[in-house]
């Protein structure tokens, strides 16, 4: 008995992604629904709205990356596997910069080489380099690079946004560009705030922008949140949390992005840290203070951790990095921990949440040159003879 192709689309589309890649062996037929870009488009709406596919890309030393599926960190049979040839090359000395619907973005080389990659269809592509930033060579002393990667929901449209700022004795410049995966080409940035000074490398995607931690002088209350719409592709300032205690150290704050909300976390090292989110992304008096761990209380002395992902079977649990070399469950309510034991990564590592997707990766096009004007006077003559019969030359 066959079934029919609606309720074949309806069954592929609710199961995870490692099942649905091995059912395209099936047949052309299955192969060609689960290659669509209808299929996929699908099939990554309905894992976001199950809540489904999650997993954890973790970066341990030497540049090796490992991968884990979310719902095991809730059992003590964990375990990680290590990314492998041909994506795994890429990878060495590779910096995370982002995820969004299962494409990962990492950078190299002061960020002027950016791959993308989906761990679960095994596809990599280099983005084409981005154009130069043009800074005055006799004054450029010393050069800082931002890098940030997320999703344009308006447009269907992946994007990643470059920074590159430079210092000198006499002379300060900001340049920025932002690479659209959709048409393979890189747009500078228009009205970039000219006195920011960035306080992190790497943008935070959350609603659709990309967030740095920064400051408009050295004065520590100056510190703002830098955001950059992808859709309108314009900077903007975010509101801060209305944090009452002074910023004495900037270096024990972070920026996060948890699920769909913007994060905040307000470190006081040996003591406690505040963990804020963002409701209404944008809006005034959105911020709130969802919990607070007092270090003594809970699990000891540590630097800082890092909210990942709200557990699936308990809304509230939090999944936690703490000093990039042990993860946590935290329950804020009962204010009690869980250990997450992880086999097969290094003792020290960072991780970062992302979601499973069927997402294509195709080859790298070169950009298009437009010819020049002797060239195309040429072509247009080719055409003109082109229906001519071999051997004979039309003469005017």
């Amino acid at each position: 008995m066959s079934l029919p192709n609606e309720l074949i689309d309806e069954i592929l589309c609710r199961l995870p992604v490692k099942p649905v890649l091995r059912f395209r062996c099936v047949s052309k037929g299955w192969c060609s629904l689960i290659d669509s870009n209808v299929f996929v488009k699908k099939h990554l709406k309905k894992t976001l709205e199950c809540n489904i596919g999650g997993g954890l890309i973790i970066k341990g030393g030497g540049g090796n990356f490992y991968l884990a599926d979310f719902d095991s960190l809730d059992d003590a049979s964990a375990s990680a596997v290590q990314i492998d040839d041909p994506i795994k090359n890429l990878l060495v000395d590779s910096k995370f910069v982002g995820a969004s619907n299962g494409l990962i973005c990492v950078c190299q080389k002061q960020m002027n080489d950016v791959f993308l990659f989906n761990p679960a269809t095994k596809k990599s592509r280099k983005i084409a380099n981005s154009p130069p930033h043009e800074f005055p060579t006799s004054f450029s002393q010393f050069e800082d690079y931002m890098c940030g990667f997320g999703y344009d929901q308006i447009n269907d449209d992946y994007k990643v946004v470059k920074i590159a700022v430079c210092y000198s004795s006499r002379f300060r410049g900001i340049t920025a560009f932002v690479y659209s995966l959709k048409t393979n080409a890189w747009t500078r940035i228009q009205n970039i705030p000219s006195n920011i000074r960035f306080d992190s490398n790497i943008g935070i995607f959350a609603s659709g922008s990309v967030h740095w931690m920064a400051s408009k002088s050295p004065d520590i209350a100056d510190n703002i949140i830098l955001g950059f719409d992808l859709q309108l592709q314009q900077f903007k300032e975010v509101p801060f949390p209305p944090i009452t205690r002074a910023l004495v150290n900037f270096n024990w704050k972070c920026l996060l992005g948890v699920g769909e909300c913007l994060c905040f976390t307000d470190n006081y090292p040996n003591s406690s840290m505040d963990v804020w989110l963002m409701k209404e992304y944008g809006a005034q008096n959105t911020w709130y203070k969802a919990f607070t761990v007092e270090q003594r209380s809970t699990f000891g002395s540590f630097k800082s951790f890092r909210p990942l992902a709200f557990s699936k079977s308990h809304s509230n649990v939090l999944l936690l990095e703490v000093d990039g070399k042990k993860l946590l469950w935290y329950d804020p309510d009962r204010k009690t921990v869980k250990k997450v034991r992880v086999r097969g990564i290094p003792v020290k590592c960072s991780s970062f949440y992302y979601t499973e997707s069927l997402l294509q990766l195709t080859e790298d096009k070169p950009l298009q040159k437009k010819p020049s004007k002797d060239k195309k006077e040429k072509n247009q003559a080719t055409r003109r003879d082109g229906f001519l019969s071999k051997g004979f030359n039309l003469r005017l």
